[in-house]
């Protein structure tokens, strides 16, 4: 089992500068000496297997009871990788030697409006670029990535004041519109359940509702092609006409967080605090919450603050009800958009397996050769050549179609493996809800997708050999080894018996499976979307920004 750490504990202080310029960062902030005594400061990168972090520079000068602490870091002096990198300080609480890391935080409110409002950052010689990233937590937090020159420029800022600018000098005639922006992730994709309902609307809604709603995508993506019939409705992400809509929109509605319509990981700007302080979003998921904890992203309470949630089922919507802390008449029961269109199109004479496991929060943004060090990369590379498994494939002339989850898309190439029984299918090559609906069974570990292919009542096998850590790290609301609809294989030569027993019996699924489906997914009549649509077109939901300065969340 891989070694997880813990995120430090936080330990506020009294800012008096934080900046950023020409690669340096320069921190200078004060301690009451009853707090605690800082020795060292480091700039960490945020990773619960990794243990990466550089020293600062730090000087200190004593003020009454209060210490000032100095501290600087030349970022370009460092090999850093793609990731968030927190400002981390060595910390003694009780003054008796005993030192412990705590992330830094009290960002104050004034320079974290002049890094809104005035946004800086530093290009290193790489074509990378750093730059404060400022949230909620008012953290010291920087982010490292690779420079855009299409977003990341002083152009485009203007760009975004001028958009700001056209909207609110005629702010009454855009909001007339009462648009509806639907995207999926990163405003690249049309696949999801965001597609399925907005086909929905373009073919069945009224006119004067069709008007008003828009599918926001790049068009220069694969996926155009999917929503392309309806051009009319479909506008092109980061557009000027987009970035007016955006301001002006009634709702937002995506299978993802109101981060994905705006341009990924962008540095921060007064255009989009604006936009997401302001606008409602109707979250359609892209799978049920059941085997992922995401609470802690997507909680009321949060910046990702939902104004309706499209669960599947009553047992879901106590989930949401529980753990996120919305109330029941803001999770809508409704099923999920693509299951309107789901049907099992399997292939007796052409038997297909999908093996679709999921990403691990703790290896994004790695190396290739981490990556391949990591047990995820060990584990299915080593299913994927065993020979009892092909021996098994090539005798039932089965396919195996793997097809890795889109975080890890690009680390698909380190899989080669030659059998003409085994297919690695390239994130965007190929429809998912078409490879669901033309599979037998479904070989899995944490994926939502189970669901789609539980509607369908095919069989499931589980295969969750680092549960250990997934609990840990990511967390689940259903128990792993009692509520799963699906057999569960621990071991490689567990997860081929159980392919072997299912291929023999036809792909048939179990009794003692089968029993749940009424109370876990009670919508089957291909209505979803129309119920989806309904709630929101008869939805009477506050204005978030006064909800929310009126709840002092914001």
């Amino acid at each position: 089992m891989q070694q997880l750490m813990e995120a430090p504990a936080e330990i506020r202080v009294k800012t008096r500068k934080f900046s950023l310029t020409k690669g340096t960062i320069k921190i200078c902030f004060e301690l009451e000496g009853s707090r605690g005594r800082i020795r060292s400061l480091k700039l960490k990168q945020r990773n619960a297997v990794l243990d990466t972090s550089f020293p600062f520079e730090m000087q200190t000068a004593k003020k009454g009871n209060t210490i000032v602490y100095h501290a600087q870091i030349n970022v370009e002096q460092y090999p850093m990788e793609t990731a968030f990198w927190d400002v981390v300080a060595s910390v003694d609480k009780e003054g008796k030697g005993n030192y412990e890391d705590a992330i830094l935080g009290g960002l104050s409110s004034k320079l974290k409006l002049k890094l809104i409002l005035f946004p800086r950052w530093t290009r290193t010689g790489d074509g990378h670029m750093v730059y404060p990233f400022v949230n909620g937590a008012r953290q010291f937090t920087i982010q490292y990535r690779k420079y855009d020159p299409k977003y990341d420029s002083y152009a485009f800022i203007a760009k975004e004041f001028l958009a700001l600018f056209c909207y609110f000098i005629l702010k009454p005639y855009w909001d007339h519109k009462k648009l509806w922006l639907i995207c999926e992730k990163y405003c690249t994709m049309a696949q999801d359940n965001g597609l399925y309902f907005f086909r929905y609307c373009m073919e069945h809604a009224p006119e004067k509702d069709r008007s008003r709603i828009f599918y926001v995508i790049d068009k220069k993506c694969p996926d155009y092609q999917a929503v392309k019939e309806y051009d009319a409705n479909v506008i092109q992400f980061m557009s000027f006409k987009y970035m007016i809509y955006l301001s002006a929109a009634q709702y937002l509605i995506s299978t993802d967080a109101i981060r994905h319509f705006y341009i990924w990981d962008s540095p921060n700007s007064i255009y989009k605090v604006l936009y997401q302080a302001r606008k409602n979003i109707v979250f359609l998921q892209h799978g049920v919450m059941g085997f992922k904890q995401c609470h802690r992203t997507f909680h009321k309470g949060g910046g990702n603050q939902m104004a309706l949630f499209v669960v599947s089922s009553g047992y879901e919507q106590k989930i949401i009800h529980d753990y996120f802390g919305y109330d029941n008449e803001e999770i809508i029961i409704t099923g999920l958009s693509r299951w309107d269109v789901l049907e099992d199109k399997s292939d007796p004479a052409h038997k297909e397996i999908l093996l679709m496991p999921t990403w691990r929060s703790w290896l994004e943004d790695i190396s290739e050769d981490q990556f391949q060090k990591s047990e995820y990369y060990q584990r299915y590379k080593a299913f994927l050549q065993d020979e009892r498994l092909k021996t098994l494939l090539e005798k039932e002339n089965i396919t195996l179609n793997f097809y890795i989850h889109p975080k890890f898309r690009e680390h698909i190439r380190s899989f080669q493996v030659e059998d003409r029984h085994i297919r690695l299918i390239p994130f965007g090559t190929m429809p998912l809800n078409q490879l669901l609906m033309s599979c037998h069974m479904l070989i899995t570990d944490y994926s939502s997708v189970s669901w789609d292919v539980y509607y369908q009542e095919k069989p499931v096998i589980f295969y969750p050999f680092d549960l250990e850590t997934y609990e840990k790290v990511q967390g689940s609301y259903m128990d792993y080894k009692k509520d799963v609809f699906g057999d569960l294989a621990w071991d490689q030569n567990q997860l081929v018996d159980l392919i072997g027993e299912y291929a023999r019996n036809g792909f048939r699924e179990k009794p003692e499976f089968s029993g749940r489906r009424d109370e876990l997914l009670p919508y089957r009549d291909n209505d979803n979307s129309k119920r989806i649509y309904e709630y929101i077109a008869n939805a009477q939901i506050p204005d978030k920004l006064k909800r929310r300065l009126k709840e002092k969340k914001f």
